[in-house]
């Protein structure tokens, strides 16, 4: 075997071995660097990610609140895939994602007294220690992109009792160049919230210009159900004093 086989096979090997660590600890490192931003406990089944294609993988992935909130649960995400345009950001100045789906069996959201929710402290925990100037928002593109949530949990922490109300949404919808959280706001989707009786909830659980669009387009719905119901009694009421003069004309 000539020195050069032998350098490449060892080579090889190396890489081999150096990949299957990576993909052995990238878990373990994952849940601590999330639990010291946060504060808040992940676990994570599997995760594989290969940095020079942009394909992420996450299996099994489970948030859990911090001891102070009343419930433990946060979010259980049964699975998450992306193909990452892996050099997009340098070229472009945007992370451009060919291709994202996630896939959630529950989110809780908690409202504590004072306003606060574990997803307002979640989403805020990654600003800190950040400059006092706000930062620009980063560009997005998500070429493809579906999302699934089937159960919706809202607690309400602010009473001498916790209320937990449970919402078997059962979303599934694919969206195409996204590059605005409030697009996925599409009409079906608040008026499934809608349905719900989620008139004002979730716009105060989320933060952020989100939760403001996510409120805003609930209200939307109801704003028209409301127009169309009043639009209904009129034209009933119209119909009802036509008959009646019909049937009164009619009479000897």
């Amino acid at each position: 075997m000539s020195g050069a086989l032998k350098f490449w096979l060892l080579a090889g090997g190396v890489f081999a071995a150096a990949a299957l660590a990576w993909m052995a600890f990238l878990p373990a490192v994952v849940e601590h660097e999330l639990r010291a931003v946060t504060g808040f406990d992940a676990r994570v089944a599997v995760l594989a990610a290969n940095p020079f294609t942009g394909r992420v993988a996450v299996r099994e992935m489970t948030v859990r609140n911090p001891p102070r909130y009343p419930a433990p649960d946060f979010i259980e995400l049964r699975e998450l895939r992306a193909d990452v345009d892996a050099y997009s950001w340098i070229f472009t100045g945007r992370i451009v994602v060919n291709d994202l789906e996630l896939d959630a069996a529950k989110v809780e959201l908690i409202r504590e007294r004072g306003g606060g929710s574990n997803a307002g402290e979640f989403m805020a925990s990654f600003s800190k220690g950040r400059s006092a100037s706000p930062a620009k928002p980063a560009k997005f593109l998500v070429k493809k992109l579906r999302i699934r949530l089937d159960q919706l949990v809202v607690a309400d922490n602010t009473g001498p009792k916790l209320d937990e109300k449970t919402y078997d949404l059962h979303i599934d919808h694919s969206y195409t160049n996204v590059t605005d959280a409030s697009q996925l706001l599409v009409p079906d989707v608040a008026r499934t919230l809608y349905a719900f009786g989620l008139h004002h909830d979730l716009g105060q659980l989320l933060p952020g210009d989100f939760g403001r669009a996510l409120g805003d387009a609930i209200d939307g719905v109801s704003d028209v159900g409301s127009r169309l119901r009043d639009a209904g009694k009129r034209t009933g009421d119209y119909l009802k004093g036509l008959l009646d003069k019909l049937e009164q004309s009619s009479k000897p």
